[in-house]
This record gives structure tokens, C-alpha cells and sequence, in this order.
């Protein structure tokens, strides 16, 4: 049985890392894509530290992984999520995006 996210909750998004981008700044940045609830491509650049699993630059890619994303809100069967450490722009905006609830796994 799987649990009920809400509101509020942090989840694991899945995604796939694509490719590892540099060794510089320690631990080393690698290309992440996921899909929305629309079909549309995201791509996310980020410290290895920021996904799930043992991402390496010896790593296969691409390779299944996930990150940590906030619900925002949760409206038929869609959550609007955001990630804490994807901010910028004025006033640190956080990147939000919307996804089907049901591909989202408890943190």
C-alpha cells in the first residue's frame, strides 16, 4: 500500500540523469530530464547531492534517479511541486512545475 501524499509533504520526483556534466564544484554537476503532467521536457542541472542514488562520473548514464520536491497543491490528480535547493531570480523564487501525483514516491 502506497502512501497518501498531501499538501505540504516532501516526495522523491523520478527522473533520469542524462549526462554528467563537470567534476567542478565538488561533488561533481550531471543533466537531469523528467516530464510533467503535460508532456513537457524539464531539464535540471545540479551537484549529484541533489539526486538519488550513487551518481559518479564512471556512472552508466542515462540512469534511473530521483529528487526531493515540495507539494504546493494537489488539484485532480495534479501536484504542483517545487524544489528547495532550485531557487533564484529575485527574491530566491523557488522552480515549480506540475506532475501526476500518482509518479510522485514519499521522501
Amino acid at each position: 500500500m502506497t502512501a497518501k501524499l498531501n499538501k505540504g509533504d516532501d516526495c522523491e520526483l523520478p527522473a533520469i540523469a542524462v549526462l554528467w556534466l563537470t567534476d567542478y564544484p565538488q561533488p561533481g554537476l550531471i543533466l537531469v530530464e523528467f516530464a510533467d503532467a503535460y508532456d513537457r521536457p524539464h531539464q535540471l542541472v545540479g551537484k549529484t547531492a541533489y539526486f538519488a542514488g550513487e551518481l559518479q562520473d564512471t556512472s552508466d548514464y542515462p540512469t534511473p534517479t530521483s529528487t526531493t520536491c515540495t507539494i504546493e497543491e494537489i488539484t485532480d490528480g495534479v501536484a504542483t511541486v517545487s524544489t528547495r535547493w532550485l531557487e533564484g531570480g529575485p527574491n530566491s523564487t523557488p522552480f515549480v512545475f506540475e506532475v501526476w501525483l500518482d509518479a510522485l514516491r514519499p521522501a
